[in-house]
This record gives C-alpha cells, sequence and structure tokens, in this order.
C-alpha cells in the first residue's frame, strides 16, 4: 500500500507542474512498468433468452502488473510487448428461465434445465503478453492497436441456484423430465473453474499519456476472440468471452 501511495501522490505532483517535453529515442528500446486494474465482465456477446433480468453486478478484485518493452523504429510509430500478471473476474445475480446446469445437491451431481434465481462469480488469474503498435500523436500521446494472448494460472467459475425448479435431464428431454423444487440459496452449487481453457486469445486497444519523462496513465480495451470454455463442456449453454477495460499508471524505467 505505500508503494501505491508513493505513485499517486507523484502522479498528483506532475499534473500540477509543467511537463517536460520526453525524447524520440528513434533506434532504442524503453522499459516500463505498469500497474493497472481490469473492470468489465465475463459474459456472451449478446443477452440468451435464458436470462430474464439482471439483478445484480459487482467486480472483483482485479489488478494488473506487468513490464513493458518498446522499440522506436520511426518518428510517430512503434512497437510493444511484454509480460504481466493479470486478474479478470465479476459477480452477477439474476433471475433465468431453462438455463442448463449442472449443480451438485447434497454429494450427487444433477443435470438439467433450471428455473429461478442464479448468482455466479468469476474470478480468473492470467500471465499475460501483449503485442501492440503504437502511433504517437506527440511527445506526451500515443494509441495503441493490437493483441494479445493469456495463459490461465488459475480460476474460479462458482456459484448457486435457488428459489425455483429444476427440470433434471441427461438427454435434454425436458417433456419427459424429474421436477425437482430449489428453494433455499447455496444448497445446489456449481464451480466449472477447472473446466476453463488454458489459453485466451484477443484484440486490445488503447492509449497512452505521458506526464513527464518517467509518469503516465493508460486505457486499454481487450476483448477476447476465445469463449472461456471449450465446446466439449455442456455445464454451460452459452458462448462467454472476458470483455474489459484496463485503466493504470506507467513508470518508465
Amino acid at each position: 500500500m505505500q508503494l501505491y501511495k508513493k505513485i499517486v501522490w507523484s502522479i498528483i505532483l506532475c499534473i500540477s507542474t509543467t511537463g517536460i517535453k520526453a525524447q524520440t529515442d528513434i533506434g532504442y528500446f524503453s522499459h516500463k512498468i505498469v500497474a493497472g486494474y481490469n473492470i468489465g465482465a465475463t459474459l456472451p456477446n449478446n443477452l440468451p433468452r435464458e436470462v430474464r433480468s439482471i439483478d445484480a453486478y459487482w467486480p472483483q478484485f482485479t489488478p494488473q502488473l506487468g513490464y513493458n518493452v518498446s522499440y522506436r523504429f520511426a518518428e510517430r510509430w512503434s512497437t510493444e510487448s511484454g509480460i504481466a500478471l493479470d486478474l479478470k473476474g465479476m459477480g452477477v445475480r439474476d433471475k433465468v428461465k431453462y438455463m442448463y446446469t449442472d449443480v451438485n445437491m447434497d454429494g450427487n451431481n444433477i443435470k438439467g434445465y433450471f428455473t429461478g434465481r442464479n448468482e455466479t462469480e468469476v474470478k480468473i488469474t492470467y500471465v499475460t503478453v501483449p503485442i501492440r503498435i503504437s502511433y504517437h500523436l506527440n511527445d506526451t500521446w500515443c494509441l495503441k492497436l493490437g493483441a494479445y494472448a493469456s495463459y490461465r494460472y488459475s480460476s474460479e467459475f462458482s456459484g448457486t441456484v435457488w428459489n425455483g425448479y429444476l427440470r433434471k435431464t441427461e438427454d435434454k428431454d425436458i417433456i419427459n423430465s424429474e421436477l425437482i423444487n430449489i428453494e433455499e440459496k447455496d444448497v445446489a452449487v456449481f464451480n466449472f473453474g477447472k473446466e476453463l481453457r488454458t489459453f485466451d486469445f484477443g484484440l486490445s486497444t488503447g492509449f497512452e499519456h505521458r506526464f513527464n519523462k518517467k509518469f503516465g496513465i493508460y486505457t486499454e480495451a481487450t476483448y477476447s476472440f476465445t469463449p472461456i470454455f471449450p465446446k466439449s463442456f455442456a455445464g454451460v449453454d452459452m458462448e462467454m468471452r472476458n470483455i474489459y477495460i484496463t485503466v493504470g499508471m506507467t513508470y518508465k524505467i
């Protein structure tokens, strides 16, 4: 916490003073430490018809900490890569109708279509390698576009269903299914964290603004091309992707 406070106060002091013109180091490498925060959600592109309403949403603790190296190969162009520890996650509470799921009740796995209330929490830790190209508008502002590849280090996709009923079926035959009432919360639970894909690939775009030779801020939007679950996994009957915006600070080494 002391390190974060020092960085925040340093940025405030930089804003209150005149900026220092940055050098255009064409043909040289520059190195930065980045510290940010991921804000967003893991969700389908379009809200599926099974989800009837979103009652609540809350973010998890999702910081980003990494190291970037960039190479200025022209007056206005540079390339950038690095490595970062990337935490992504969120929580959501919603009302669903005939949502296919696989829950655990009294030690037994039960598959079927649930109607009622659902609560899900997602917590994923990635090791991310970005590859970007930057266009420098001037000495302090630059735009960035590129891609990223992430390795899943740890993950949790857990939750519970309640205040409704589940039509138990192994072959998705609703008509001949067994009806199971689920009234209390935390009686029927699920955790699909181990079922997530090992790798995540996607698009990233954003900008960076430098206050002086050392400190700056950045914003980055990322969109995953790969759903978090493989097609072979049937416990969640929808394609969910990581869509996040990162806001943070940079420190040039």
